[in-house]
């Protein structure tokens, strides 16, 4: 069974700064600029009520790393390929 690949668009929590101390009137501009809306396009492994769990890269008995982003930072997804049961192989 090939999983379903999807489109997701969802925010990124972000941290600001480093190791050292920050300026608080810097730290408070960049506090006002809104989380990158990231985007992830991949095969959906599992679709939890709370996250969706996807990866990049998929074999028969491998995969790429796996992204979980949590339900409520997702914006938008979308189907790119339904799943399919495996007819067989090519070559």
């Amino acid at each position: 069974m090939t999983p379903e690949m999807q489109h997701i668009w969802w925010v990124d929590a972000e941290t600001l700064g480093d190791t050292s101390w920050m300026d608080l009137t810097e730290a408070m501009e960049s506090a006002k600029v809104s989380p990158p809306i990231m985007q992830t396009v991949g095969f959906v492994l599992v679709d939890h009520e709370d996250y969706v769990a996807i990866t990049d890269s998929l074999g028969d008995k491998e995969c790429g790393h796996v992204t979980k982003i949590p339900r409520v930072m997702i914006q938008r997804r979308e189907i790119l390929v339904h799943g399919k049961q495996e007819m067989g192989r090519m070559g």
